[in-house]
């Protein structure tokens, strides 16, 4: 996201985290098949080719950067950007990626520069229309293919160069962008194994909360004179469809923007999601939807109906599925009750 203001995954999700854990890091044998050389990838519309696996990559950003480390790339990586500013405030690293994080040069808790990136004289660069790359700059894949860089987009992110989107119901550009890491750096195996894993545990929250009533969700970011919230075009909307919530935003067919608290007020939102990441705190942000006259009387607010998620699991990354379970067990309680 290009404006951001988002608590460590919450402890009903403590066991499916361990699981994943397991699963991102074990090795898969020969269940997939390997990368023949060149590679070419369709991107946001357009197609890079690879000629082998890249040895010196950068991601932006601290989902993508927990998209290689899933993957175990932390060895083939010369540097990150955006991480430590993009997680809760004392932890920025969920704790199945610390050891793999410290392997790899945190550049900055910025987004990088042309400057800085060129520096790291890296191959590949991961990163995201409006999370680093700028259309009407050099830091573009057209740009950036000057330096030798080849890049990959965030899918999620295409919607800010390509426009005919559809709101997303799914988990399907967050399966892609991992599955094509897996293709390009040849460890398709484990690709294969983390999307597998996402998959069954959103078939699980699926046979949960199937038939039961739709809750309206508010996902709230940042903001006071108006709030940011995710759209219809972000992964945050297809977290709360698959949760068994409906956006109050999500047909809207934008991905991050700025909308305003007469129609969150007019939507009456029956629970409210809280992105944690930096100041203000999650905290912060809960006193204030607490004490805000426009808000303090909301069903939500009133019920207590809030769930705090981290930045990295509102956002594409290998945490999505975590996310669609704690906010389902939040929004139907009941449905997981044995």
């Amino acid at each position: 996201m290009s404006k951001r203001w988002l608590s460590p995954l919450p402890a009903l999700a403590a066991c499916t985290t361990a699981a994943l854990s397991v699963a991102v890091f074990a090795t898969t044998g020969a269940s997939a098949a390997a990368t023949h050389y060149p590679l070419t990838i369709s991107n946001c519309g357009t197609k890079v080719t690879f000629a082998a696996a890249p040895t010196r990559a950068v991601s932006n950003d601290i989902n993508s950067t927990e998209d290689m480390l899933a993957l175990g790339l932390q060895h083939a990586m010369v540097g990150d950007f955006g991480v430590d500013g993009d997680g809760p405030v004392g932890h920025p690293v969920p704790a199945q990626y610390l050891h793999a994080f410290h392997q790899v040069r945190d550049v900055s808790a910025h987004y990088f520069t042309l400057e800085q990136l060129i520096a790291l004289r890296p191959d590949f660069l991961f990163a995201g229309w409006n999370y680093g790359l700028q259309a009407g700059t050099r830091l573009t894949p057209a740009g950036l293919a000057q330096f030798g860089i080849k890049t990959l987009a965030l899918s999620e992110s295409c919607a800010h160069v390509q426009s005919g989107r559809r709101p997303l119901l799914s988990l399907v550009d967050t399966y892609k962008d991992i599955t094509n890491l897996g293709k390009i750096f040849n460890v398709q195996a484990r690709a294969t194994k983390l999307v597998d894993t996402m998959r069954a545990e959103v078939s699980y929250v699926q046979r949960h909360v199937s038939g039961r009533r739709l809750v309206r969700v508010f996902d709230y970011d940042s903001g006071t004179a108006a709030p940011f919230s995710g759209e219809g075009l972000a992964t945050v909307n297809a977290i709360i469809h698959l949760a068994g919530g409906r956006n109050i935003f999500g047909r809207q067919l934008t991905s991050w923007e700025d909308v305003s608290w007469e129609q969150v007020v007019k939507a009456q939102p029956q629970c409210i999601i809280i992105n944690n990441y930096g100041t203000p705190t999650a905290t912060q942000k809960l006193h204030f939807l607490e004490t805000n006259p426009a808000t303090e009387r909301l069903p939500a607010i009133k019920h207590h109906c809030v769930i705090t998620l981290a930045y990295d699991e509102v956002t594409p990354g290998p945490r999505n599925a975590e996310a669609v379970l704690a906010l389902a067990k939040t929004l139907h309680p009941t449905a997981f009750r044995r």
